[in-house]
């Protein structure tokens, strides 16, 4: 009977730990990206031209600009876990709004709610507007 209450005990010890970890965990599931910017997430403290977005154009080096602003997706892509595949990387280095809210290698539709949420934590800046002469 006294091992039964050990064993009980024990379980329910690792249950509080496992519990616990999965509770105060920081991701809560979602994507993270190593190229976190310094700015707290969602905030835009710089503006990038296309052409700066435009030297970000690989998976290793990965920035989109999506409705205005510019999201750094080097991270994202390096984890595998973009449900869409290789299908984001046809809009690295792009003002990729359109491919964003339409998926044409994929569903054909906008991306959901819970995809657009990820959003601030990949944002470094805005899209700067046309400065020219």
């Amino acid at each position: 009977m006294k091992t039964n209450s050990i064993i009980i005990a024990v379980a329910v010890i690792l249950l509080v730990f496992i519990g616990g970890y999965f509770f105060m965990r920081t991701d809560k599931g979602v994507p993270s990206t190593t190229n976190q910017p310094n700015n707290a997430v969602g905030q835009v403290s710089k503006a990038y031209g296309l052409d700066e977005v435009a030297k970000h154009s690989t998976a290793n080096d990965c920035w989109l600009a999506i409705e205005g602003k510019v999201y750094d997706a080097t991270g994202y892509i390096a984890g595998g876990k973009h449900p869409g595949g290789e299908a984001i990387l046809s809009g690295c280095g792009k003002d990729a709004t359109v491919l964003f809210n339409s998926r044409p290698m994929g569903s054909g539709t906008p991306h959901s709610d819970k995809a657009r949420s990820f959003l601030p934590n990949f944002l470094i800046g805005s899209l700067a507007t046309n400065t020219s002469k």
